[in-house]
C-alpha cells in the first residue's frame, strides 16, 4: 500500500548542478527537457554572448551566468573570435592541420577580444559559485587547462561531457589521452565517445563523456545516485 506521509515528509532531491563552460548556444535541448531537476551555470567568455544569456536569465531564475573564461591559472587571455563564433578559442587556430578541410575557413581570426580567466575551484572557494555535479566543456581547443583549474572538485564531479580532439587543430592544444589521463586519478573513465562531424570523414574531434567509474559509485550518496541516474538517462549512457 502506498505511504502517502512518507511519501510527503520525503523532501524532493536537490537540483542537480551543470556548470557549462562555453555556453554560447544556451542550455542543450536534452538538459532543458529537464529543466525542473538542473541547476545550471553558465561560463562564457565571450562579452556579446555572456550579455544574451544574461538577457535570458529572467525567464530561466535558477541559472547562473559567469561572463569570464576558466583556466588552469588565473590571468589575462586573448579570445580568438572566429569566422564562425563557434570555433572561437583562446588558442590559435593552426592552419597546417586545417589545410584542406572545407571547414578550414570557419576557424579564420576575425578579431581578439582580451577576457580574464580564473580557475574554478577559486570561484568556488570564494562562494560565487557551487560544487558541480556535471561538467559540460565546450572551448574549442582548452579543455585541458579548464578542467586543471578544477582541482579537487573532480573528486566530486559525477560526469563530464567534453569536445576532444584526435588532432592539435589548434596550436599547443591537448588531446584525448591527455584528458583520460588527468581524469583518470579523479575516478572518472571514458564512457563513450561520438564523432563531431565537419571534417569530411576524418576522425578529427568527438564529443567524449565520462563518468564516475564502476568501483567509484558504490560510494555514492542517495542524492548522488539520483543525479547519476539522470546523467546516463540524458547522455544514453548504458545503464548495466
Amino acid at each position: 500500500m502506498f505511504d502517502f506521509l512518507s511519501a510527503v515528509r520525503s523532501p524532493a532531491p536537490a537540483p542537480l548542478t551543470l556548470v557549462d563552460i562555453g555556453a554560447a548556444g544556451g542550455i542543450q535541448p536534452k538538459w532543458l527537457r529537464h529543466g525542473a531537476r538542473i541547476r545550471p551555470v553558465l561560463f562564457e567568455a565571450n562579452p556579446a554572448e555572456a550579455a544574451r544569456l544574461r538577457a535570458m536569465s529572467p525567464s530561466m531564475p535558477d541559472v547562473l551566468v559567469v561572463p569570464q573564461g576558466l583556466a588552469a591559472a588565473a590571468g589575462d587571455h586573448t579570445l580568438n573570435l572566429a569566422h564562425w563564433p563557434g570555433c572561437s578559442s583562446l588558442l590559435e587556430a593552426d592552419p597546417q592541420i586545417l589545410a584542406g578541410y572545407r571547414i578550414a575557413p570557419l576557424y579564420r581570426t576575425v578579431g581578439r577580444v582580451d577576457v580574464h580567466c580564473e580557475r574554478y575551484d577559486a570561484l568556488h572557494q570564494a562562494g560565487i559559485v557551487p560544487q558541480p555535479d556535471v561538467v559540460k566543456i565546450d572551448v574549442e581547443g582548452f579543455e585541458y587547462e579548464v578542467l586543471q583549474g578544477f582541482g579537487d572538485l573532480l573528486h566530486g564531479v559525477l560526469g563530464i561531457e567534453t569536445e576532444a580532439w584526435f588532432y592539435p587543430v589548434f596550436k599547443g592544444q591537448k588531446l584525448l589521452h591527455d584528458l583520460i589521463a588527468l581524469l583518470a586519478p579523479y575516478g572518472l573513465h571514458l564512457r563513450r565517445i561520438e564523432a563531431v562531424d565537419g571534417f569530411e570523414g576524418d576522425l578529427v574531434c568527438v564529443n567524449a563523456y565520462f563518468t564516475r567509474g564502476k568501483a567509484g559509485r558504490h560510494g555514492l550518496s542517495a542524492a548522488q545516485r539520483h543525479h547519476f541516474t539522470l546523467l546516463q538517462q540524458v547522455w544514453r549512457l548504458d545503464v548495466a
